[in-house]
């Protein structure tokens, strides 16, 4: 399996780039849940969401650059190369891009950590993966009273929370992204709530809708809500493609710019979670909380 199968799993096609190398089990395990997923979507039609904050910059990173199909875009420039960092660590760690001289030319990563070059574009240690853990205790902090976040790994499945921090665009660590995604219940059923953050020259849209719709390249009806002096852009998903419910996008004035979102299905890969009825936020939530200082990260 590659990673492009393993986002694919978790956010209804969540996307990676190249394949990364992996345990034979958990190579099995990965692919019997894609195809399980699949047979389910085919005949449930089941739809799947997630909720996303974003201010997020990464080159073959976390969330950016467009792309259609399997491959879940992302909204900005560059696109994921490493799977997500499970709050538990269980998942595997991912294969390093090429860079775009061609794929005979290795890749200078940012330092990590431990001062060491990454392995990829993934940070595991260190400021930036700091981040990416912050941007999950700030999801966690902002589930509605009421609903619970649990915690844990269903059997042969993805873990129900994660986070992650990527570099970006020219590999030299000028923009990075942040994604953290958390499973929210509530009376028996789980949906998802997802933030992801870009940095400062991301490339991305100041246009609210136009913002709005660069989101993982899902269109759909938007609607620009006020809140204080800022216009964000929330759209509904519409058409065939419904990754996602709902989500809000804002452009803080320095370009960090944030993605909040939110869906029915939590997606962790598994058929034994029933969807929610309800979103756990309205649409003026959504939006106020993509204005919100906490998740304006650097």
């Amino acid at each position: 399996m590659n990673e492009n199968d393993l986002r694919d799993a978790m956010r209804a096609t969540m996307n990676i780039t190249p394949p990364p190398e992996m345990e034979s089990a958990a190579a099995l395990a990965a692919g019997r849940r894609a195809v399980r997923r699949r047979a389910t979507l085919a005949a449930a039609g089941t739809t799947t969401a997630v909720l996303v904050v974003t201010a997020l910059a990464v080159n073959s990173g976390l969330h950016l650059s467009g792309s259609g199909g399997g491959d879940a875009p992302w909204a900005g420039p560059g696109r994921p190369s490493a799977a997500p960092t499970a709050v538990d660590g269980s998942l595997p760690a991912p294969i390093g891009t090429p860079s775009a001289a061609g794929d005979d030319t290795k890749p200078s990563w940012p330092l990590d950590g431990d001062g060491q070059p990454q392995h990829d574009a993934t940070a595991r240690s260190g400021e930036r993966y700091e981040q990416g853990k912050k941007l999950l205790q700030e999801v966690l902090a902002v589930v509605p009273e009421g609903w619970s976040a649990p915690v844990g790994k269903p059997d042969d499945e993805i873990p129900l929370r994660y986070h992650q921090a990527q570099v970006e665009g020219d590999l030299a660590g000028s923009t990075w992204g942040y994604l953290a995604t958390a499973t929210v219940a509530k009376d028996g059923r789980s949906g998802q709530l997802l933030a992801e953050v870009h940095t400062k020259n991301n490339g991305l849209p100041a246009e609210p809708c136009a913002l709005a719709r660069k989101f993982w390249d899902m269109g759909g009806a938007c609607e620009v809500l006020t809140v204080g002096n800022a216009k964000v852009g929330v759209v509904s998903a519409g058409g065939g493609d419904q990754r996602i419910d709902q989500w809000a996008a804002y452009r803080h004035a320095d370009g960090i710019v944030v993605y909040v979102a939110q869906s029915r299905v939590a997606q962790n890969g598994t058929s034994t979670l029933k969807p929610l009825k309800e979103l756990p936020l309205s649409k003026p939530e959504l939006a106020a909380l993509a204005v919100k200082d906490r998740f304006h990260l650097s």
